[in-house]
């Protein structure tokens, strides 16, 4: 009997070292669980450490727990639309200093749908070649003869090369980049994008997911992200972002996400997003942890403050010509193979590293993405730099 087309697809991808499956774990804290067998979990998002009961009993405590929906049977433009969405989507304009914030169930579900939402023929649209998965859907989503196009990433000389050559362009140009970046874990240039906004006036979509909560001012608007750090420095040029992308299942340990924008761009997404218009709306009780989440955020800056003592203490261990910026620390491998063999390796030694390989990075890129979180201990992360310096 001939092999099935899914079976064929299958076996091509088990020869280029990319076939995946899903594995059951259980989360404990720092800890991760396959079957009876314990890791140092270095790839959850919880960035902050917030998945920990402590919190979750403070929450229970404080809250009226009464009156929360545990499901949603509705979309937000039926029935769905409780009074805690605007309670958090106040909460999440606040803190990001926008007119207003518009809440979905998840960051994919923004940004597949903001872009094809706000534009129109003959808009023009220029994306960092970095940019997330779902970015590049909600790219492809666009209408008919709205044009994209993709930069080298981080180059802002190509960026500005490309606004000279659109002056006079009789559409909206959107420039569509992270403040950092979900696999190389670097920044992107703001103060550069400032000076090119100030001179081009393009609108600017900012993917902030990896950087909401780890980052931003301690003395106001805690945890805002590498935005409002930037402006809070009193640059000559402050970036403004028109379609500002937060997410509450990283940093947050949460649900959904949200978008910042104007007034006017929250009335439009309303009533052409197509993830808003046909999707269930959140239950009340993920709204609320989340909004719990956001009033404690200067709390949590001894939290930050230990991300960055680990991001320095790796640093430090490795000697690299180029050290990591942030708290996602790509270790290369080049091949997929080497890159299953080095998370092998350190499973053995009780780390957990999730091997990242082409198609979601490119090929010869594969390497090992470790999240740095505030749970993590300096000996723990001492122990995997040290074995990381083994694979060269």
């Amino acid at each position: 009997m001939a092999e099935s087309r899914e079976q064929q697809i299958l076996d091509a991808l088990a020869a280029q070292g990319n076939l995946r499956s899903l594995c059951t774990l259980r989360s404990v804290g720092t800890y991760i669980y396959e079957g009876e067998r314990e890791y140092y979990n270095l790839s959850s998002n919880d960035y902050l450490g917030l998945a920990e009961p402590a919190l979750q009993n403070r929450f229970l405590l404080e809250a009226d727990v009464e009156r929360f929906l545990l499901g949603n049977p509705a979309s937000r433009l039926m029935t769905g639309n409780s009074p805690a969405y605007e309670a958090l989507e106040t909460a999440v304009a606040d803190l990001l200093g926008t007119e207003r914030a518009l809440v979905l169930g998840s960051g994919f579900a923004v940004n597949t749908g903001v872009l094809p939402a706000v534009t129109e023929r003959g808009d023009l649209l220029l994306a960092d070649k970095l940019v997330h998965a779902s970015l590049i859907d909600g790219l492809k989503l666009c209408g008919a003869g709205v044009e994209w196009r993709r930069f080298r990433h981080n180059d802002m000389e190509q960026l500005e090369t490309m606004l000279e050559a659109q002056r006079g362009h009789g559409g909206r140009i959107i420039v569509v980049t992270e403040s950092l970046f979900s696999m190389d874990g670097d920044f992107a240039p703001l103060a550069e994008l400032a000076e090119l906004q100030h001179r081009y006036g393009f609108r600017l979509y900012l993917d902030e997911a990896h950087a909401f909560g780890v980052y931003g001012p301690e003395e106001e608007r805690c945890g805002a992200g590498l935005l409002a750090a930037y402006n809070a420095g009193r640059p000559e040029h402050l970036l403004r972002a028109d379609y500002h992308v937060v997410t509450f299942g990283k940093a947050l340990a949460s649900q959904g996400a949200a978008v910042g924008c104007s007034d006017e761009t929250k009335r439009l997404l309303v009533n052409r997003m197509r993830p808003l218009i046909f999707s269930t709306a959140l239950p009340d009780i993920s709204l609320e942890w989340t909004r719990f989440l956001l009033g404690l955020m200067p709390e949590f800056a001894p939290r930050r403050k230990r991300i960055q003592e680990l991001i320095a203490l790796v640093n430090t261990i490795l000697e690299l010509e180029t050290p990591y910026e942030s708290q996602i620390v790509p270790i290369p491998a080049g091949s997929n193979e080497r890159a299953l063999a080095m998370a092998g390796a350190l499973k053995a030694e009780g780390f957990w590293a999730t091997a990242i390989r082409h198609p979601t990075v490119p090929e010869g890129e594969a390497r090992l993405r470790v999240s740095l979180c505030a749970g993590h201990t300096p000996y723990k992360i001492e122990q995997f730099a040290t074995l990381c310096r083994q694979f060269g």
